[in-house]
């Protein structure tokens, strides 16, 4: 059987884009039961990243001309990162590597895959 595998990006580079967590919202939730009782439950503090995920507009081309998205993460300096595809060697398949370009185009050297991690992925 051959099928597009997806890696995506490493541990490394997951880090990075991870960011910080802050305080987004507070969620205040009142259940209303069906009987008209209502319980007010404590506020629930909910966080967000302070790294931007969103799609990039680009995207690669998998085995069968599927399309799948590519990211972009700006981080709050103004800083953004692209995905990019990085590899696909063939096993049953293209197995793609992801990993974060600059805005000059040049390869993030932490988010990049060593060819010892590939040869185990693939």
């Amino acid at each position: 059987m051959r099928y597009d595998q997806f890696v995506g990006l490493n541990e490394r580079a997951q880090e990075l884009i991870k960011g910080e967590q802050e305080l987004a919202y507070t969620e205040e939730v009142v259940r209303i039961y069906p009987d008209g009782g209502q319980e007010r439950m404590p506020d629930r503090p909910v966080f967000e990243s302070t790294v931007k995920k969103e799609e990039s507009g680009e995207s690669y081309t998998g085995m069968f001309t599927v399309e799948y998205p590519l990211h972009k993460y700006t981080f709050p300096n103004g800083q953004i990162y692209y995905e990019r595809l990085q590899t696909a060697p063939w096993s049953s398949g293209p197995v793609h590597f992801l990993a974060l370009q600059n805005e000059d185009g040049k390869w993030v050297p932490e988010s990049l895959w060593t060819d010892e991690e590939i040869r185990q992925n693939t």
